[in-house]
C-alpha cells in the first residue's frame, strides 16, 4: 500500500496541517537516511579503497562515524583505534546521551564495545582488534 500524497489535498486542508502531512508522507515513502556520505578512502587504502569515511548527519536521530585501524593514515576517517581493548573518545555531536551504537561496516572480524557510559557529547568505544576499520552508527 502506498501512502496518499498530501499534495492532492492542498485545497482542502490548512497549510500547517499540510506541512505535517507532507512530512509524514516523506517518511512513509522511505525517505529516511542514516547519513549522507561526503568522503571516501583513496584507491591506495587497500581493502578500504572507496569505502565511505566521512558523513553528514541524515534525517534520522543518529550519526555515522568511521574509525580507521591503528596506524592507518590518509583514509579521511576522523578517528583511529590505538590498541586492542583501549577506548577511543568519539565526539558524536547528538547533544543527548545516545541509546547505543551499531556496527554498519567493518573490514574484518571485530567486536566493538563501550568502555564507559556515554554522555551528551562523547561515546568511548574499544575494539577487540585494533587492526580493523569500522563504521558505527551512534543513535
Amino acid at each position: 500500500m502506498r501512502p496518499l500524497n498530501p499534495q492532492n489535498l492542498v485545497t482542502i486542508i490548512p497549510p500547517e496541517q499540510l506541512k505535517v502531512a507532507q512530512s509524514v508522507h516523506q517518511i512513509l515513502s522511505g525517505n529516511i537516511d542514516m547519513g549522507v556520505a561526503v568522503g571516501n578512502a583513496p584507491a591506495s587504502a587497500g581493502v578500504n579503497a572507496g569505502v565511505y569515511t566521512k558523513f553528514q548527519q541524515g534525517n534520522s536521530s543518529g550519526v555515522l562515524i568511521r574509525i580507521a585501524a591503528h596506524g592507518v593514515t590518509g583514509t579521511g576517517a576522523p578517528y583511529n583505534w590505538t590498541t586492542n581493548n583501549t577506548g577511543v573518545k568519539i565526539n558524536h555531536g547528538l547533544l543527548r546521551q545516545p541509546i547505543g551504537f551499531k556496527i554498519v561496516d567493518k573490514d574484518k572480524t571485530v567486536d566493538i564495545y563501550r568502555t564507559v557510559a556515554p554522555d551528551k557529547n562523547q561515546i568511548t568505544l574499544a575494539p577487540t582488534d585494533a587492526t580493523a576499520s569500522v563504521t558505527v552508527y551512534v543513535f
